[in-house]
């Protein structure tokens, strides 16, 4: 409970830091928050657990952020670091994801260079290792 509690404090701030931080123009852009998550693989429960506490998020406080519609992008790592480290690529580059949503610690591990390469916003949503902060500042 208090690890959802967390999540969807995480997703709101972040939500709202970038939105407000973002000029009138782009306001009617959607805020994309890609979230790469174990689906399927041996952590499966645990981002399904993370996925779905972001979807509860949305359903409880609206899909709208600072006149921003939030669409979540969802894409399963199959716990996975390799994959996970392809799908961040493809999220920053293809679509344009304003926040990324990281999984199990050896996926944030991968995702961090990406993330700070392409200065994307990482919101961990699941790994508890302190050393994962300090790969992506």
């Amino acid at each position: 409970m208090l690890q959802r509690s967390i999540l969807q404090s995480s997703i709101g701030i972040a939500g709202l830091a970038l939105a407000l931080s973002v000029g009138a123009a782009t306001a009617q852009e959607p805020l994309k928050i890609g979230l790469i998550q174990s689906m399927t693989g041996a952590f499966n429960t645990v981002g399904k657990a993370a996925v779905n506490g972001a979807r509860l998020y949305v359903q409880q406080h609206g899909d709208t952020v600072a006149g921003r519609k939030i669409q979540l992008i969802v894409k399963d790592d199959a716990t996975s670091p390799e994959a996970a480290k392809r799908l961040a690529q493809e999220l920053i580059v293809n679509d344009k994801v304003a926040i990324i949503g990281a999984g199990i610690t050896p996926s944030s591990l991968a995702i961090a260079p990406i993330a700070t390469q392409g200065k994307t916003a990482t919101v961990i949503m699941v790994s508890g290792t302190s050393i994962v902060t300090e790969r992506s500042p």
